[in-house]
């Protein structure tokens, strides 16, 4: 599983749904004591460049929090693809250590439309996830660009 450092910016992610297989993958959300920056797809100091040790990074307490996202054709466009959250199971916080899993069974993406003709059918959405802790805060922890792969196996 990934290990994301969110700064100021949310990270940026991308994945693929396979349409008719279980679909579960996730990242880690950590922090460091000092500035860091995703280059080449590697975590390193903002300010050295160097790589980050797994020893300096702290993973974020998520405990009590609830996260949301919705998938959209365009960050703008009103239409929701695919909402996931963790009250209807498609997002879970609960593994501890900073973990945020995304969960869709089989039966879920088999029934997602392929086609581009967003919302009755699309292949590809954005969508932001957000995590909101119990104090009220709402952190925007990364953007994500999703894709969706037609099942030919049916």
């Amino acid at each position: 599983m990934p290990t994301l450092q969110c700064m100021t910016a949310p990270a940026h992610l991308c994945y693929t749904i396979y349409q008719g297989a279980t679909f579960r993958r996730g990242f880690q959300w950590c922090t460091a004591h000092y500035p860091t920056r995703i280059v080449n797809g590697e975590l390193v100091n903002a300010q050295t460049g160097r790589p980050v040790p797994k020893t300096d990074l702290t993973p974020v307490d998520l405990t009590g929090c609830k996260a949301r996202l919705q998938l959209r054709d365009d960050v703008l466009s009103p239409d929701v693809l695919l909402e996931m959250t963790t009250e209807n199971g498609r997002i879970d916080l609960s593994s501890g250590d900073g973990r945020v899993v995304f969960l869709l069974d089989a039966a879920t993406t088999a029934g997602l439309p392929y086609g581009q003709n967003p919302p009755t059918a699309w292949c590809s959405a954005v969508g932001q996830l957000e995590i909101l802790h119990p104090n009220g805060d709402v952190s925007r922890v990364a953007e994500i660009s999703w894709s969706l792969s037609p099942e030919g196996t049916r």
